[in-house]
Formats: structure tokens, sequence, C-alpha cells
């Protein structure tokens, strides 16, 4: 039988290109010769933890959930496949990941700008999306990292 992360090879596929595209991103060169491209890695990250979530979740996501629907799935009380590391942030994380999700799927970067407190869009850009790009691959990484690729089931605390 085959293994849970044979079972998608769709979810590898989109985890190697996020990993070219970081590999790529974070090569030192000189600034003005290079194109760093921060929107392709904020919307595989995305892409690849919301596919993450359906993968595990199975029956349970449907296709009206969203990201921020399928984490809180996730993280309830009732399925427990992972949980956040200060489980009393859970609404407070799933609020911030979806607000990175809607800055970057809708476009709003002055709004984004806005509640960051930065007087300018350019200003977020150069300020606040690389971290926040950065904060949310660490969490996708952190949930992956709580399931069993070997059968998709949630690993076992250590005691």
């Amino acid at each position: 039988m085959a293994t849970f992360k044979e079972q998608h090879p769709e979810f590898q596929r989109l985890v190697q290109e996020l990993m070219l595209l970081r590999e790529h991103n974070r090569k030192p060169v000189i600034k003005v010769n290079y194109q760093f491209f921060l929107f392709a890695e904020a919307a595989l990250v995305l892409m690849a933890l919301e596919r993450f979530l359906r993968m595990v979740l199975q029956a349970e996501a449907t296709d009206l959930d969203t990201l921020p629907t399928l984490l809180q799935k996730a993280t309830s009380k009732r399925l427990n496949l992972f949980q956040f590391e200060e489980p009393e942030k859970r609404d407070q994380w799933i609020r911030e990941i979806k607000d990175v999700r809607n800055t970057i799927l809708h476009g709003n970067y002055e709004q984004a700008a806005k509640q960051a407190g930065c007087a300018t869009k350019e200003e977020w850009f150069e300020t606040q999306f690389p971290s926040e790009l950065e904060s949310l691959y660490r969490l996708g990484d952190e949930i992956v990292k709580h399931i069993d690729m070997e059968t998709g089931k949630p690993r076992k605390a250590k005691p």
C-alpha cells in the first residue's frame, strides 16, 4: 500500500517548487540586479498549506472551506490533528494567517500597510512582508512536522 506521501505527489511538487523559490530568494547577490520572487513564494506557501490541510482532513474538508476554516477544523479539540505552540492564541494565529492570505489573494497592500502602522505600501513591502512570509512558512513547516508522512496521522507527542 502506498504511503500518505506517495498518495499525494502534487503536494511533493508544490513543496519542491517552494523550496526552489526559497533557495533563489535567499541567495546573497547584488540587490540592484536581483529579482526576488516573494509573491510567488507567498502564494506557494499558502497553496501548500491549504493542500496539506485538505490531505490530512480528507472528508472533513469541504469545497466551501478556506484556509482559515481548514485551520479551525485541524486544530479543533474534536479532531485534534495538531495544536499551535500556544493553544490559547489559536484564534489569534488563525486570524493573522487569514489576514496575510487575504492580503496576498486580494492584493490589498494598502490595507496591510495601514494595519501594520506603515506610512505606505512600499514601507510595508520592505519592513513587514518578508517577515510575514517567513512566519507563514515556519508555521506551515511546523504543521507538516506534526503529521507522519508515512501514515498521514498525527505523530505521537513526545513525553
